[in-house]
């Protein structure tokens, strides 16, 4: 049995046990991220282009502070306005395909855009009347994030792939050496 040195074990740990496990915390993070940032927003937009155009009067606007401990990574802006559709008064707080996710300086330039009593068109789904937003169209900058997002979930992929290389190729002196063994 062949001894093998600290430094080649150890590496050879780190590659079997610690690329797997960072692989898939970056995996899902950036998934997480492109379906957040990316995929959500494009298939609530494809959906809302179906949507009815109805006046609503803005009640209230304010910019919500990013907060990550409550999955709010961005500031956003948080909307209360009023609204009817099919003879019912209702009321709705969606302002846009990204729930109000913003820069500071793009959401304040929209706080100035609406003080209260502001009459808007708000976009509803006829079929789901309470599914309402003020604006159906993506944000691109929010959109562009899917980009270092699909970065760190490819690098995830790639060290989860490095790591299943690892488990299988453990030794392969020490497999060589049993195979030739076998032949003998």
């Amino acid at each position: 049995m062949s001894r093998v040195s600290l430094k080649l074990f150890l590496l050879e740990s780190t590659i079997r046990v610690v690329f797997p496990l960072l692989g898939v915390v970056l995996l899902v993070s950036g998934l997480f991220g492109v379906i957040s940032f990316g995929a959500l927003p494009l298939v609530d937009a494809m959906r809302s282009r179906q949507w009815t155009p109805v006046p609503a009067t803005l009640e209230s606007a304010r910019i919500a502070p990013a907060q990550i401990l409550r999955n709010r990574p961005l500031p956003a802006l948080e909307v209360r306005f009023h609204y009817q559709f099919g003879g019912m008064d209702l009321v709705g707080n969606r302002y846009d395909l990204h729930y109000g996710f913003d820069h500071r300086g793009a959401l304040e330039a929209s706080m100035a855009r609406l003080p209260a009593g502001t009459e808007l068109v708000a976009w509803v789904n006829p079929h789901s009347p309470d599914q309402v937003m003020l604006q159906r169209s993506l944000n691109w900058p929010l959109l562009a994030l899917v980009i270092p997002f699909g970065a760190i979930g490819l690098t995830g992929g790639l060290l989860l792939l490095g790591g299943m290389v690892g488990w299988n190729e453990a030794r392969p002196l020490q497999r060589g050496e049993a195979s030739a063994r076998v032949r003998d």
